[in-house]
């Protein structure tokens, strides 16, 4: 198989949401001598574009969107101890939360997979997170980005009272916000840096932070 074949193939994998021809992939590349990175960069984030995009488009819904993120998690697996191995690490650190009042985790859960996969260091907090938890992870870990996810409006209100305890503390951390309970208007009224209809978007607006060095 040629290099493009190789990576094609890893693409169409995700993209079926074949997690065990993912796997055999991912492992075959490796035996192949492809590093870690570019299976991820070159292979596995084109199949979470091609997700990402099926989903805005309507295409696929929900469940297809968080299988992929399974998908990509079992890929994951395989290439992180070849990341640490080939000096690939993740430049910029990310912390996710659902916050104090909302125990629902499948918007930030996609996230994390999506931002995983595509090279971001992930600081999962869970759910029923209170702020002051989220702004002490963000100090140790160095966090330049926060995002948050509520599916009620209990959510949103710890939203907000965690980023007044950021700003607070001097803490230079950028927040994007998202979940069912949140909207543009509600990232304005609270504070917040960027919103993410969906996890695709926050992918989006994180790494359009990244490219412009807004970090």
């Amino acid at each position: 198989m040629t290099r493009e074949q190789v990576f094609t193939q890893l693409e169409e994998m995700v993209l079926a949401l074949d997690q065990e021809g993912v796997e055999k992939a991912t492992q075959e590349a490796l035996n192949k001598g492809f590093q870690a990175q570019e299976i991820i960069s070159n292979g596995l984030a084109k199949g979470m574009q091609a997700i990402g995009g099926k989903f805005e488009c309507g295409e696929i819904f929900l469940p297809e969107l968080m299988m992929s993120g399974e998908v990509m998690k079992a890929a994951l697996k395989i290439l992180r101890p070849h990341m640490v191995k080939s000096g690939t690490t993740a430049a910029h650190k990310i912390l996710l939360a659902t916050p104090r009042g909302d125990i629902h985790d499948i918007g930030k859960n996609i996230l994390g997979g999506l931002l995983e996969g595509n090279g971001f260091e992930i600081h999962d907090l869970g759910i029923d997170v209170p702020p002051e938890e989220i702004a002490n992870k963000a100090r140790e870990v160095n966090a330049e980005v926060i995002a948050l996810s509520a599916l009620v409006s209990s959510g949103v209100s710890s939203m907000a009272e965690a980023i007044i305890l950021l700003k607070e503390r001097d803490i230079p951390a950028k927040v994007i916000i998202g979940g069912a309970a949140c909207s543009i208007e509600a990232a304005k009224a609270v504070g917040a840096d960027g919103y993410g209809k969906d996890a695709w978007q926050g992918l989006q607006t994180i790494e359009e932070w990244v490219k412009g060095g807004n970090l």
